[in-house]
């Protein structure tokens, strides 16, 4: 079964700012697979990837096969509405977007996801997010959702896009289990261009749901009470390994902004991310790298 991962919303209306130190001449596209995104947030509505072949005009003038898809595109009602219902696609991309501070980094919205459909359906929903992702050449892919069951035409789209050379940075799941043990997937699926991520807390500790294993799990980064954008130019918290997710990839779309000669490929942005956050023996029996992300450090890394 496919879902969306998060544990806790609190609704705020407050206001945020962001700035941008990017070296790089090239945008990096994210595709987000979620439950779509606030186009309008003022956080957020910068950073959205424009099809350049495509126009307003109900015609598929790319001859991708999605008439009008100018930002991407809802794969349950099969149209441009990228509407988020839910708030967690908007919450993820505005993570992303605090973590580079950049308009140079852009956001493919791809909703896959609807809770009143059957689970195949969400699944084949991601496999065609995932395609569209590889065709329209995203970057980065954020996938903050997953399941217990293992799906060959899955894992064959994210083999197709680590032969085209795109990052898919995925949730560790909220189950509280070691997935060396009971799977979790697309995180589990054995191949380089997955990166992993469990949550932890402002303590360093890993949350009590979030899933581990030194086989499964890359890499851990800030779950807890996460602050970032909701629909209706609201703000509010999340908890869980959405939002761990979304800080890695929006840590990876920074690297390749600033330092592209460590971002040639997705193992050498692992690496980095890697290097870039903190050795703590506390997770040597839960994380494949020992390593968490720690926050503002991390970024300094990157930058």
């Amino acid at each position: 079964m496919k879902a969306i991962l998060f544990l806790i919303t609190t609704v705020l209306g407050a206001s945020m700012n962001s700035y941008s130190q990017e070296n790089s001449e090239k945008d990096i596209v994210v595709a987000i697979i979620d439950t779509g995104v606030d186009v309008n947030h003022p956080l957020l509505r910068n950073n959205l990837w424009v099809n350049p072949r495509e126009k307003d005009n109900m015609k598929d003038d790319d001859g991708n096969g999605y008439a009008d898809d100018l930002h991407g595109w809802n794969f349950v009602s099969n149209n441009n509405d990228l509407t988020d219902n839910h708030g967690h696609g908007t919450h993820v991309a505005g993570i992303i977007q605090q973590r580079t501070r950049s308009s140079r980094v852009k956001f493919m919205i791809l909703k896959y996801y609807d809770p009143s459909i059957p689970a195949n359906d969400n699944l084949m929903n991601t496999v065609k997010a995932i395609r569209y992702a590889i065709k329209m050449k995203a970057d980065i892919i954020n996938y903050s959702g997953g399941g217990d069951e293992r799906s060959p035409m899955e894992e064959a789209a994210i083999r197709d896009a680590q032969e085209q050379g795109i990052l898919f940075v995925a949730a560790a799941g909220n189950e509280g289990r070691n997935t060396d043990l009971v799977g979790y997937y697309p995180a589990g699926y054995k191949l380089n261009n997955i990166i992993s991520v469990a949550a932890m807390d402002s303590q360093k500790r890993l949350l009590a749901s979030s899933n581990f294993g030194t086989g499964s799990v890359d890499i851990a980064a800030p779950g807890k009470n996460v602050f970032s954008a909701l629909p209706g130019g609201k703000y509010g918290y999340m908890s869980g390994t959405s939002q761990a997710t979304a800080w890695v990839s929006g840590l990876a779309a920074s690297l390749m902004l600033n330092r592209p000669w460590e971002a040639l490929n997705p193992e050498g942005v692992k690496k980095a991310l890697v290097k870039s956050g903190v050795k703590d023996r506390q997770l040597s029996r839960k994380i494949r790298s020992q390593t968490r992300i720690s926050n503002l450090q991390a970024e300094l890394n990157l930058e």
